[in-house]
């Protein structure tokens, strides 16, 4: 990434430069990109590919897109990177209520800021559910956050699982893992049958004072402790609501099964 880039990122979050590459640095960075760029799976309904890395880059900054976890965190990585942050990419699988998914489905992020006493951080702007802030690796008592409680447990092997309010969100390998790990998994969700993402749409924006789902066609609005639900009819609306909600702008509605999301209206944001 070249310093334009940098610069265009930078403002497409509303993020500043950072002088120096401490925690309250990734902490802003972190909590401008996920208040800014939405979690997202049009992609697999509009047939598009699925941009990765420095491509995904490009989708976020000048489409003004967000994405998958793949796409957003393999794009913050890119920036982190750049501005000078130690980063380390990880491996995950998604919990779907209490069971563990066994394909890997999770790309998060190892950052270590440059200071003496620093620690190493869980950076993830690319689940629905998580932490507006990052998460310090080392701390095995709940983190409180904007977006819940989260807590942080070592496995016997090793890995670690994080919990949201008790609830299980994924299990990430520690060891590291190189850009290209991630290919095959985007191939499995774009391809399998058993794909969540194939057949429904979901977008989740966090807010500053709630947030916003879309899921197929119901629109749930949380805002001042106040929550309103929206079934959405045509496709006119449909494509209204991903500009006024999310600020993706279509020329033509993503086609969605047409029945009413239930669980998935709940806003659960998997990647």
């Amino acid at each position: 990434m070249d310093d334009e880039l940098i610069d265009a990122y930078l403002q497409r979050i509303g993020a500043k430069r950072p002088e120096r590459l401490d925690a309250a640095a990734l902490r802003h960075l972190h909590e401008r990109h996920v208040l800014s760029v939405p979690f997202e799976n049009l992609f697999f309904l509009l047939g598009e590919p699925i941009p990765y890395s420095l491509d995904a880059v490009r989708k976020i900054v000048h489409e003004r897109r967000g994405g998958g976890c793949f796409e957003l965190n393999s794009a913050f990585a890119m920036l982190l990177e750049a501005l000078g942050f130690h980063v380390t990419l990880l491996a995950g699988y998604i919990y779907r209520g209490e069971v563990l998914d066994s394909p890997v489905g999770h790309l998060a992020l190892r950052v270590e800021t440059d200071e003496p006493d620093g620690h190493s951080w869980l950076v993830d702007v690319g689940q629905g559910n998580h932490s507006r802030w990052p998460m310090r690796l080392d701390l095995r008592t709940p983190q409180n956050d904007p977006h819940g409680a989260y807590l942080v447990t070592e496995t016997p092997e090793g890995d670690i699982d994080v919990f949201r309010d008790g609830s299980p969100l994924y299990r990430m390998e520690m060891r590291p893992r190189k850009i290209e790990f991630g290919l095959p998994s985007m191939w499995w969700y774009q391809t399998a049958p058993q794909s969540p993402f194939r057949n429904r749409l979901m977008c989740v924006q966090p807010r500053e004072d709630g947030r916003v789902t879309l899921a197929n066609r119901v629109l749930i609005v949380e805002q001042g402790g106040e929550r309103t639900r929206e079934r959405i009819v045509t496709d006119e609306g449909l494509r209204q609501a991903l500009g006024t909600w999310f600020g993706i702008h279509l020329d033509e509605a993503p086609k969605i099964p047409d029945r009413t999301a239930v669980s998935a209206a709940a806003g659960e944001g998997r990647p």
